[in-house]
């Protein structure tokens, strides 16, 4: 059985690394795997799922960019001279420190000026920062495959991979370059990281068929494997029972229907648009519930408010664990992926509620994408449409609400759920493992 290392620049662990280590784990494999801490120094722990856990300490990420190395240099001269200056003067001391830290100070706003030059982007800097923190770490777990998810650490992994003369797997979760919070020459810089480090690959998965299809074009490789984001019900989700957990917490009556939306708050994600949207919903019995996390939500429930909505017809509930994530999914009548068109990601997204809603057995209200309609659509498991300002999204809502297609929609969802679940794609994961490894044994 093999050793595998895997690496992920995430400090929430995604649940689909969960997924693929536990997968290995019960092929027989032994899994390590390096992510972000939340704090300064590195951590080591035993997860319950039988992974070792490596958590990199945030003071060994260290950028390796010519700006930032330009910095330290600069600073490092600055020492020098301070230490230079008090040992020969030494009842001057006190003013050598105020002109040093004034210096250290015009080196940190000359810093932050050449980033802006260089990354055009206020709120991000270097977008490939991790190499050394997950090189310096990895080295000392040698293994028989290398697993990297997402972007940030396939240059570390690559170079231990090499090192070790082991196969190579990358996982994108998405079009990593291609994310709107990045500027152009953000994207470029990622964008030729990923062309040049992708060839060493031996084996790559793609979230989707669309992605697969647009990597093998951009970077002329053989088309990626799909992976999708499944996940498969705990054992506390009964898919034949009926749930309502939202409406009980909440407080509201049998005769309200229920939209809703679960998952990070957060920008580009049409959420403004979608609680505006609830102004002009003609189903005046139609209420939203968003139930996630974020600090966005703040941003969201004063929105709601202003518009008068804030507990009428616009409800906000905590994200909830795991293992609660259906039963609560399952007590809609209507999930909505308002997703807006904003990047390429976005346009071919497909985010982990879908198959949350999908296990639930919960009809889908999507924005009109390719992917969100190869599987809302194809399969008709709901209804899709255009959603790109709040009238047209009121419009939709108000048509899947007066469908009578809800009961069909749920059959076609209790039909074939069982061919969306992780089960079935852990088996396409293994199997693309397991023949890696063995081209390699």
């Amino acid at each position: 059985m093999a050793c595998v290392l895997m690496l992920c620049h995430d400090q929430h662990l995604d649940r689909r690394v969960v997924a693929q280590a536990v997968t290995l784990i019960r092929e027989g494999h032994s899994v390590h795997l390096l992510a972000l801490s939340f704090d300064a120094q590195t951590t080591h722990e035993l997860m319950p799922e039988g992974i070792q856990l490596t958590r990199i300490g945030l003071n060994h990420i260290i950028p390796e960019n010519p700006i930032y190395k330009g910095y330290i240099k600069r600073q490092h001269k600055l020492n020098d001279i301070l230490n230079w200056m008090t040992n020969r003067y030494v009842r001057r001391q006190r003013v050598f420190q105020r002109l040093f830290n004034y210096a250290s100070q015009l080196n940190w706003q000359l810093y932050k000026v050449l980033l802006l030059a260089r990354y055009h982007n206020r709120s991000l800097h270097d977008p490939l920062p991790f190499r050394q923190a997950f090189v310096s770490h990895g080295i000392e777990y040698p293994c028989d495959l290398v697993q990297v998810h997402d972007l940030p650490a396939l240059e570390a992994g690559s170079e231990l991979a090499g090192l070790w003369k082991v196969p190579l797997v990358y996982d994108a979760h998405e079009l990593y370059p291609e994310q709107k919070s990045f500027s152009r020459a953000q994207r470029n810089i990622c964008s030729k990281a990923e062309r040049r480090l992708i060839k060493n690959a031996d084996l790559v998965f793609a979230v989707n068929q669309s992605i697969g299809e647009e990597m093998s074009r951009r970077y002329q490789i053989p088309q990626p494997v799909t992976l999708l984001n499944a996940i498969d019900p705990p054992s506390e989700f009964d898919p034949e029972a009926r749930y309502d957990l939202l409406r009980e917490r909440l407080g509201l009556s049998a005769q309200r229907r229920i939209l809703l939306f679960q998952g990070g708050f957060a920008p580009h994600r049409n959420l403004e648009v979608l609680i505006e949207a609830m102004t002009h919903v003609r189903s005046a019995d139609v209420d939203l519930v968003m139930m996630g996390f974020g600090t966005f939500g703040e941003v969201l429930k004063e929105k709601a408010a202003r518009l008068g909505l804030l507990g009428t017809r616009v409800h906000f509930l905590p994200a909830v664990p795991q293992a609660e994530l259906l039963q609560h999914s399952a007590s809609a009548d209507v999930g909505i992926i308002p997703y807006p068109h904003v990047d390429l990601n976005s346009y071919y997204c497909t985010p982990n509620k879908l198959f949350e809603f999908i296990q639930a057995g919960l009809p889908i209200l999507a924005n009109d994408s390719p992917e969100l309609n190869r599987f809302v659509k194809d399969n008709d498991f709901g209804y899709s449409a255009r959603m790109d300002n709040p009238k047209r999204m009121a419009l939709a809502i108000d048509e899947v609400f007066c469908a009578a297609d809800a009961a069909r929609w749920r059959m076609n969802l209790s039909l074939k759920r069982e061919d969306l679940a992780w089960k079935k794609q852990g088996g396409v994961y293994i199997s693309s493992i397991n023949t890696v490894l063995a081209e390699f044994a």
